[in-house]
Formats: C-alpha cells, sequence, structure tokens
C-alpha cells in the first residue's frame, strides 16, 4: 500500500472548506423574533445576502450562530461564535466566498 502525501492534502482542504462554508452558512440574525441565515448558498462556495436582511441595518447585537448540518460540521462553542468571528465570516461571504 502506497502512502499518498498529495491525496491526503486533497482531503484535508476539502475538508477545512467544507468547515469554513459550515460557519459561513451557520452566521444568521435575530429579525422581529425569529432567527434567518444571513447568507443563502446558490450553488456550493458561492454565498449571497439572505433577501429577508438584504434592506435591514444589522447590529452586532442581532448577529447569531445558527445550528446548520454539514457534512464536515465545524467545531462551533455551545456559547455559540464570537462577534469578531461573525463578522469576520461575514466579510468573507460578502467577498464572494471565491476563496473557499
Amino acid at each position: 500500500m502506497t502512502y499518498d502525501l498529495s491525496d491526503r492534502r486533497r482531503a484535508t482542504t476539502a475538508r477545512r472548506k467544507e468547515q469554513v462554508r459550515h460557519l459561513l452558512r451557520s452566521v444568521g440574525v435575530q429579525v422581529e423574533g425569529e432567527e434567518v441565515p444571513y447568507f443563502v448558498e446558490p450553488t456550493p462556495g458561492k454565498f449571497r445576502r439572505n433577501p429577508a436582511v438584504k434592506n435591514v441595518e444589522v447590529t452586532d447585537e442581532q448577529l447569531r450562530t445558527l445550528d446548520v448540518p454539514a457534512e464536515v460540521p465545524a467545531k462551533i462553542p455551545a456559547t455559540g461564535l464570537p462577534t469578531a468571528a461573525l463578522r469576520h465570516l461575514i466579510d468573507m461571504g460578502l467577498r464572494g466566498g471565491d476563496d473557499l
């Protein structure tokens, strides 16, 4: 059996990409008594702002971590992600997610 380092590297990269996608999908906003996703993912790795919050001015106090199923879940703390991490993920998603 041959140990192929490049296969392992590809698998690790794919797993990290899925974890980042999971984190982006988990960013939510508290709006009018309910939590809604900040992003929708029309195709894998491509994100756009959820039309439900497109015209809403979102404050840091409204940001939430949603419970989103994933093939390879990211390790999200039980108390949710810190606001700084959520803001960073929003910035990534608004850039288009091409670097995922």
